[in-house]
């Protein structure tokens, strides 16, 4: 008896008719961005729009904050060989962030050492955000996402007010989320080579380092390392991920274990004194209850865009939902999970919620809003052949825009914004102010913010003692024993916005505050920065000019 074979015609004709259950069929191919030249184009034309639209103006908006300064002044610290920090580290965060800022500030400083200044150095973190915006393109599309709605999580993250205000910011958290967007992007690569596994555990803990708040996406990560890894080695991949990552980060607590300040002691700070302070510090209340200081910081993210956090957040919620049931949900398990954690910790009645916090959760908010957005798509124009293919694509058309109408004008008034306003005359005006006014600054003892505490010091005033960071004349042994007569030692005090907020806990502050008088102001309002002279003062002032 003769068998007749089927033709291949045949084969791939009854392959096309046949359902496979899903979960047999083959997952799509992710796509090789180097190898794809339209990804590259798309990736490269939405880089460059958003380099323009956060490099521009970068110096002038927003307005200089107290945490920028005291980051580059550790770094600048590190740099000069003088420690970790300007002041006593005291373990406030790991200094990782900072160690990385020295390396990437060193070629500009080199060139000219003045330009190590807040607004200058502003630059290093418009690289950092490319790198990211380009990390979040290649992640979308390892996570199968199509090239359209990788585009758009590209422009979600990099064009929101909201991104490009807390993005120009020299953040440890804008640092820290770069790494972690470099861990997911090896978690899901489709190579799932065992050492891509090592290297997103390695990453992971460099995100941690930089910023600890990062170690609560850790579940996040390896959920998505589970979901995309190879089922013959995914055991092996979390484990070698988690090791690496551990040994990694023990490197912190083992450098303060050889220094001797792991735990409390007389005469030195601690690791243990740090983190207690972390876990412990007074709460910001409920992010949800209007009169508390979370809800304010809500409502300034929101005043910025309410698209990304709001449609993120919903968006997250929705794949979570539907994620026994839509491949795409399952491939954004990771992102969207990162996104519920997030907002379950910023929920917390009792924790602290800094501006900042936000940061974390932009590149993964802006993921799952595109991916999202894939979902809905395809279920409109594939799914359904009882609808007319006009009607699904006019729908699909409709909601773009639809879409377009939320996001666009509010995004181009608060872009406009970032790239026009100058908020930061009155900080250089201040501090040209001392550098030309005071006739000998090096005998000259003044109280400022850290944003512009490396302005005095490359305008010759001593640092540490000459010039003093405001916190520390009141909470810093090794500068208030210096100061015998307390408020009296100084000669003036650069009283910005955040010096004359956080003076009513601050004995020394207050006092210098009320026993001075202002001999220059610059700009207007509660933004307004007054250079304000001590009276009866008993340190070396000196005339101005």
């Amino acid at each position: 008896m003769t068998t007749t074979l089927p033709a291949a015609a045949d084969i791939e004709a009854t392959a096309r008719t046949t359902r496979v259950p899903a979960r047999l069929r083959t997952p799509q191919r992710a796509v090789r961005f180097r190898r794809s030249p339209a990804d590259l184009a798309l990736c490269g034309a939405l880089l460059a729009a958003i380099v323009l639209v956060q490099g521009w103006n970068i110096a002038g908006y927003p307005n200089f904050s107290d945490d920028e300064g005291t980051y580059l002044a550790q770094a600048w610290a590190v740099q000069q060989g003088e420690g970790l920090a300007h002041y006593t580290y005291w373990y406030d965060h790991p200094p990782l962030g900072w160690l990385q800022l020295a390396t990437v500030s060193w070629i500009p400083s080199l060139a000219h050492p003045s330009a190590m200044t807040v607004g200058t150095m502003r630059l290093i973190m418009l690289g950092v955000s490319a790198v990211s915006a380009v990390l979040l393109y290649v992640l979308a599309r390892r996570l199968r996402l199509p090239m359209w709605a990788a585009g758009l999580a590209m422009v979600l993250f990099g064009l929101s007010p909201l991104s490009v205000v807390l993005q120009r910011e020299i953040f440890l958290d804008n640092i820290a989320v770069m790494w972690m967007l470099l861990a997911f992007c090896l978690a899901a690569s489709p190579s799932r080579h065992l050492w891509h596994h090592f290297a997103a555990g390695i990453a992971a803990a460099t995100g941690v380092l930089s910023k600890e708040t990062m170690l609560v996406l850790l579940p996040a990560l390896l959920v998505t390392m589970w979901r995309h890894g190879h089922p013959a080695t995914r055991k092996f991949a979390l484990t070698g991920a988690i090791t690496a990552c551990a040994l990694v980060g023990l490197s912190y607590p083992l450098f303060a274990l050889l220094k001797g300040e792991l735990f409390p002691g007389g005469g030195h700070v601690s690791l243990w004194d740090g983190i207690t302070y972390q876990m412990s510090r007074p709460g910001s209340g409920f992010i949800l209850d209007q009169s508390s200081g979370s809800y304010g910081v809500l409502h300034s993210w929101l005043y910025y865009d309410r698209v990304l956090p709001l449609g993120g957040l919903a968006a997250a919620l929705f794949l979570l939902v539907v994620l026994r049931w839509s491949v795409t949900a399952r491939a954004l398990a990771g992102p969207a999970m990162a996104v519920a954690i997030l907002t379950l910790v910023a929920m917390r009645p009792s924790g602290y919620l800094p501006a900042m916090y936000v940061v974390q959760a932009l590149p993964f908010l802006a993921l799952v809003l595109a991916g999202a957005a894939a979902g809905v798509v395809h279920a409109l124009v594939h799914r359904g052949p009882w609808i007319p293919r006009g009607v699904r694509f006019t729908v699909v058309a409709l909601l773009a825009a639809c879409g377009a109408g939320l996001v666009v004008p509010p995004w181009y008034d608060g872009d406009r914004t970032a790239m026009t306003v100058d908020a930061n005359a009155p900080y250089r005006s201040a501090a040209a102010w001392m550098a030309t006014k005071v006739k000998d600054p090096a005998r000259t003892r003044v109280l400022v913010d850290d944003a512009l505490w490396l302005d005095l010091v490359h305008a010759g005033y001593k640092p540490g003692l000459g010039v003093i960071w405001f916190y520390k004349a009141d909470l810093d042994p090794a500068v208030t024993k210096t100061m015998k007569h307390g408020w009296r030692d100084l000669d003036y005090v650069v009283a910005s916005p955040t010096v004359r907020r956080d003076a009513v806990d601050l004995p020394t502050v207050k006092a210098a505050l009320r026993n001075s008088e202002p001999v220059a102001t610059f700009g207007t309002g509660e933004d307004r920065i007054e250079i304000r002279r001590i009276q009866d003062a008993t340190g070396s002032q000196e005339d101005v000019r």
